[in-house]
């Protein structure tokens, strides 16, 4: 008896001790399994069961790691999904918290309001010193999810980062929650649309003007000859000549307006081929020589004896239109007496047309704006000699189609000087022998 009583209690203990050690062993798995989660990787099984509630534990352990571990990864997938679309946005946004410190940035915000790795965690105020940004983030935050914030601003420029001020548009929306978790605010740079905007409405008031201008003229003459002046043959000639010239003001005026139109709409297709250009220029001179004449004008070309050598990728009747508009200008605005000539030079890289004249010249400060539509030095003396407005602001477009640039010296009553460069044309590679 007492040896089967012995026997007993060893197999009791080793019982004992085999049952902790299972359950040791599903504590560690169990453990293990957690740290794997933990670390976003997927957690094994857990194939030692014991009994009793740990034995329940680890039964619904193995029923939730597998979708724990599907859940995160999917939330990965999703932060790194939304880190790279938020990151390829033009749109510079932004994320703060409730102590107004900043949580996100993208690079578009880095890029517009010097930030970088070292600010996340840190307070708007110090980051961002614009009294306009921070006003954006208080109004957010006095907001209740969903509304959202709307306005529109100027931030200064600064140097090195930004050299001129921008006109930014922010929508500012506050995050869920009671209280809310931050605020995204998302800035959009809207320079360049006002800039167009105004652009746009100059342009139309502008036409409007030069198109009424020659309209009010045609209807004064006309109501004139209508009410007593076309029965006078003193008058009604001279009249119905003014009418005409009005009429080929406009028509010019209207076929400018249409070309600019097209050219900023890329809808003049020109062929670009290799172009000798010395040909071309030679016809343009002479095209305009019996105007010069007739303005007792000396008009001259010296092509440095290039001759057919030089060629730019270029379509003619782009290039006649270039150097049209600049002799026209030219003969225009010299008085008689004067010398308009047009010089091209070469370089290995590129070809020079050079237009110059003895005329009126242009003011320093009006330099740098007479290539903008219908802008004028002398609104009544272009008028008066048929000019458009529209002339130089061509000129600059099609030299921008050839890869070029067109660059303009001038002194007030010594004439002016417009040097087109152009990309030359490289001479085609010689056939293997």
């Amino acid at each position: 008896m007492a040896y089967f009583a012995t026997a007993l209690v060893l197999i009791a203990a080793v019982a004992a001790v085999a049952t902790a050690l299972r359950r040791a062993r599903a504590a560690d798995e169990v453990a293990r399994g957690l740290g794997r989660l933990s670390e976003g990787r997927r957690a094994r099984q857990v194939l030692t069961v014991p009994a009793g509630r740990l034995g329940a534990m680890v039964a619904a352990f193995n029923a939730a790691a597998p979708e724990l571990y599907e859940r995160t990864r999917r939330l990965e997938a999703d932060r790194q999904q939304l880190r790279v679309v938020l990151g390829a946005m033009a749109e510079a946004v932004l994320a703060v918290d409730p102590r107004r410190r900043l949580l996100f940035a993208n690079a578009s915000a880095d890029a517009l309001f010097g930030l970088d790795a070292s600010s996340v965690g840190r307070l708007m105020p110090e980051l961002i010193r614009s009294p306009q940004v921070q006003d954006a983030v208080e109004a957010t935050f006095r907001l209740n999810y969903p509304e959202a914030y709307l306005s529109e601003f100027a931030l200064p420029g600064r140097d090195g980062l930004r050299p001129a001020p921008r006109i930014l548009a922010v929508r500012g929306s506050p995050l869920p929650g009671d209280p809310t978790a931050g605020a995204v605010l998302v800035f959009h740079d809207v320079t360049d649309l006002r800039r167009l905007e105004r652009m746009r409405q100059d342009f139309v008031a502008n036409a409007s003007h030069e198109l009424k201008t020659p309209l009010a003229s045609i209807k004064a003459y006309a109501e004139t000859l209508l009410d007593w002046a076309l029965e006078d043959p003193s008058v009604n000639r001279r009249f119905l000549e003014r009418i005409d010239e009005q009429v080929d003001r406009l028509d010019a005026l209207i076929r400018d307006m249409l070309s600019l139109a097209r050219l900023e709409a890329n809808q003049d297709v020109f062929r670009h081929e290799p172009l000798a250009l010395v040909p071309v220029l030679e016809r343009c001179v002479e095209a305009h020589r019996d105007r010069a004449e007739a303005g007792d004008l000396a008009l001259t070309i010296d092509a440095g004896g290039l001759g057919l050598q030089v060629t730019v990728l270029a379509d003619e009747e782009a290039v006649r239109q270039i150097v049209d508009n600049l002799i026209d200008n030219a003969i225009k605005y010299t008085p008689p007496g004067g010398r308009v000539a047009v010089v091209c030079s070469a370089s290995a890289a590129e070809v020079a047309v050079e237009v110059s004249d003895t005329g009126v010249g242009i003011p320093r400060e009006d330099q740098a704006r007479i290539f903008e539509r219908f802008y004028r030095v002398d609104k009544a003396r272009s008028r008066e000699l048929g000019g458009t407005g529209l002339g130089l602001a061509i000129v600059k477009h099609l030299v921008s189609s050839l890869e070029g640039r067109v660059e303009v010296t001038s002194r007030l009553g010594s004439g002016s000087r417009f040097l087109v460069r152009l990309p030359r044309a490289q001479a085609a590679a010689a056939p293997p022998t």
